[in-house]
């Protein structure tokens, strides 16, 4: 596990410093809980890189970075570190360059034809598996998998159980939509539905929408992932909404030291 004394001190010198509250007037995501989605991304992070075995956070990738609701944050919590901003809102990417000193990187709609040209201690992947079909997801999440250092971690989000109770309140897709989520939740375990144009963005031209995945289909896909393995999961865990997983390297099967030169 990382170190706690590393650990420690990112948060105090987190707590120390000031996010910049520079925010762009195209920036969707705006809204009066912005802030602390974005502080609860940290709380987040720090708990998968104390469950990780990464010492020093020196790359890192957020993605889909959008306006940097959360790289703001992050530039913060790793002032040493470099930061690469990618999604496919080319005017996210430019802003996050200019006010956050990130490297933009315009993504692309299958994301597994993205190919980065380093890897990275951290990957953020912030709302983005739910928004995509469970096939898309695996092949996305194991794609980025493969740019991780070798004791990298790589920290996702979901909508999980609790996201059927927060639709009651803050419809995520219009109710033929809901119900075909639903429909695919009850049935597998995963349901997933395509927003409709005037609910999707503009940049965005192919499939994009609402899932819903249970804690237990999400981990039986890490399970398929190869040489990573599953650090932690909780539920509820970015601001109170998404649920957090976390994976990493070195491999599962990765043998203890003492198996190759036993004494």
């Amino acid at each position: 596990m990382a170190s706690f004394d590393l650990v420690a001190q990112a948060l105090a010198r987190y707590r120390n410093s000031s996010v910049d509250e520079t925010v762009s007037p195209n920036d969707s995501m705006f809204d009066p809980g912005y802030k602390r989605v974005g502080i609860s991304a940290m709380n987040a992070i720090l708990l998968a890189w104390q469950s990780s075995d990464v010492d020093e956070i020196t790359r890192v990738l957020d993605i889909p970075c959008g306006h940097g609701r959360v790289l703001r944050h992050l530039v913060k919590l790793f002032p040493e570190a470099m930061f690469d901003a990618c999604d496919l809102d080319q005017d996210g990417i430019a802003f996050c360059a200019k006010t956050f000193g990130a490297r933009p990187l315009l993504s692309r709609e299958a994301l597994t034809t993205m190919q980065f040209d380093t890897t990275y201690d951290l990957i953020w992947v912030g709302s983005l598996f739910t928004h995509v079909s469970r096939d898309i997801a695996r092949a996305w999440l194991e794609h980025l998998a493969k740019f991780l250092s070798p004791k990298g971690v790589l920290v996702g989000t979901t909508h999980g159980r609790w996201s059927e109770h927060v639709y009651q309140h803050y419809p995520y897709i219009s109710p033929e939509g809901w119900n075909t989520v639903m429909e695919g939740y009850r049935k597998s375990g995963y349901g997933y539905c395509d927003y409709q144009a005037k609910e999707n963005h503009a940049y965005i031209e192919g499939t994009y929408g609402i899932s819903m995945a249970r804690p237990h289909v999400t981990i039986g896909d890490i399970e398929q992932i190869p040489d990573t393995r599953l650090l932690h999961y909780s539920e509820r865990g970015w601001a109170d909404h998404q649920d957090v997983f976390a994976i990493g390297k070195p491999a599962l099967t990765e043998s203890w030291p003492w198996w190759a030169n036993p004494q």
